[in-house]
């Protein structure tokens, strides 16, 4: 076998599981595929209209402007934006990239050498293996554990004990999701506390991934942005993907906070990958006052679909004879469900796709490593939630019956 190929594109080469073969040869022979975790904005019914989305024809994107942070007026947009929300930050703290992972893998580079680490939570999304692995960065992972019904929670213990126990001091950041995906567990005021504890006890940065932050499910839900931490070095990623459900614009930004020192250094080290790159474009830049005037709508809207979405699996689901388990969600676009045992995890995926037509993501894609769990996307069309709902539900009792 040629070793021509690096290690760390292995992953490239992988052979695809049986449940993904399953749904490709559905799709490839005319058969429909019924997606109950589709979070693909763009194709269940949230998309813009078309007169609301950018035009090129502006005087504007004739020019080029090579600034790595991003053209200033685009970041100024930004900050004034979000100075509606309470989170104050400058222009010049935020640094504008073509999506999240690229800003992972610009912190990655800014943080990691080859072989350091990043802590992450588990369950989580698997993004996160490849895009440290492309790096040559080493991931760990520290639990989130449920407690019905109250919800996700950091095992801190374990998460103090991995840095304790970092002897070469590997590690480099923790990496938290504030709400986490797929759990939609927001980081609680006392995790808050104790990471940042570790983070300055260990010298680490903190990165913070808040594309789902402005989700809530209840409005009174405790939650906290990390926008303007300023006791470690902080970076905090948003972008238009999720908070306006534009993922084709490709636009998403980093915002640096922290003490001082750290965080001047942060930003001459930045603008060098940045600069190396220069990945987004002038239309979307210039074009952000205007997209900033829509997204109060398009908040509405799938807030709306959200918790209607999610009100509608608590209801076919949950009750005193029901063998399922709604876990509680906070934020987000996906819910978790528990399910019974019959079949092994993945034989369930593959025969409810096979009967019924309908994919739903199981939890070992999630690294969820004990039990029956289904993601169900809290975006899809309304109609679509319950009746798809009701056939896994119907489904399962088949497979208790048979």
């Amino acid at each position: 076998m040629s070793n021509i190929f690096s290690r760390r594109s292995d992953a490239g080469e992988a052979e695809p599981n049986e449940l993904s073969e399953i749904r490709a040869s559905r799709s490839s022979s005319g058969l429909p595929v019924k997606d109950l975790s589709n979070t693909n904005p763009t194709n269940v019914g949230l998309d813009w209209d078309s007169s609301d989305l950018i035009s090129l024809a502006t005087k504007d994107n004739i020019f080029y402007y090579p600034e790595p942070r991003g053209l200033y007026r685009a970041r100024e947009a930004i900050s004034d934006h979000f100075a509606s929300y309470k989170r104050n930050m400058p222009p010049d703290n935020y640094f504008l990239c073509a999506s999240t992972s690229e800003g992972y893998s610009w912190l990655f580079k800014l943080l990691c050498d080859t072989g350091d680490a990043v802590l992450v939570p588990k369950p989580g999304y698997p993004l996160f293996q490849h895009l440290a692995e492309l790096e040559s960065v080493q991931v760990l992972t520290y639990k989130l554990e449920y407690v019905h019904p109250s919800g996700w929670y950091l095992n801190l213990d374990e998460l103090s004990f991995i840095l304790s126990e970092d002897h070469g001091r590997r590690i480099k950041a923790i990496v938290v999701i504030n709400p986490s995906n797929p759990t939609g567990s927001y980081i609680r005021k006392g995790e808050r506390t104790a990471i940042l504890d570790l983070c300055e006890k260990y010298d680490l940065a903190l990165i913070a991934d808040e594309v789902f932050f402005d989700f809530p499910i209840d409005e009174n839900v405790e939650r906290k942005t990390f926008v303007g931490e300023d006791r470690v070095l902080t970076f905090a990623l948003d972008g238009l993907s999720k908070r306006m459900g534009l993922p084709q614009l490709k636009l998403a930004w980093i915002t640096i906070s922290g003490p001082s020192q750290k965080v001047s250094r942060a930003k001459k080290r930045l603008d060098l990958i940045a600069d190396t790159f220069l990945s987004v474009n002038s239309p979307i830049m210039n074009a952000l006052p205007f997209l900033f005037e829509h997204e109060t709508a398009f908040l509405c809207k799938s807030l709306g679909r959200i918790r209607q979405n999610y009100a509608v699996y608590l209801e076919i689901l949950t009750g005193k004879a029901s063998p399922h388990r709604v876990l509680c969600c906070q934020g987000g676009w996906t819910a978790l469900i528990e399910s019974p045992s019959y079949f092994e995890e993945d034989k369930i995926a593959q025969r409810f796709l096979e009967e019924k037509g309908i994919f739903a993501q199981p939890g070992y894609f999630f690294d969820i490593d004990n039990g029956v769990h289904f993601a169900f996307s809290l975006i899809i069309p309304a109609i679509s939630a319950c009746c798809w709902c009701v056939e896994y539900r119907d489904f399962f009792e088949v497979l208790e019956n048979s």
